[in-house]
């Protein structure tokens, strides 16, 4: 071994002794800690805020001209929105599904929007 790897040797060992007492205290700490009664934290998210987020979309949503979206409903909980329904053309469903990413910003969108494609058939 040459004469720098024994000094990198050395020194983490050094420091291992003086480190490992400060870990053993902070451990004891946070078992002290746990001990105690801590309060509960209850989180919500505004329910104003999701039901302002689901009529914004609705909104968006009806004022496009590309997208007939009389078979889409707007559900958010939690900042999570949901596209639930039904859309006959793809177009529609990757519009709708566009805007809702557009309007929800970072907030998570579920696609729950059933593609049920109208044959020539079927009136």
């Amino acid at each position: 071994m040459n004469r720098t790897g024994l000094l990198l040797a050395a020194a983490l060992g050094v420091a291992g002794w003086v480190i490992r007492p400060a870990a053993l205290a902070q451990a004891a700490d946070i078992g002290s800690r746990s001990a105690t009664t801590l309060e509960e934290v209850v989180i919500t998210a505004g329910r104003q805020a999701d039901e302002a987020l689901s009529a914004k979309l609705v909104q968006v949503l009806q004022d496009d001209p590309y997208v007939f979206a009389d078979h889409i409903s707007v559900v958010t909980e939690n900042g999570v929105v949901r596209l639930q329904g039904m859309a006959v053309d793809l177009s529609d469903l990757r519009r709708a599904l566009t805007l809702a990413r557009r309007v929800a910003g970072r907030r998570r969108v579920v696609n729950e929007v059933e593609l049920i494609p109208a044959s020539e058939d079927h009136d």
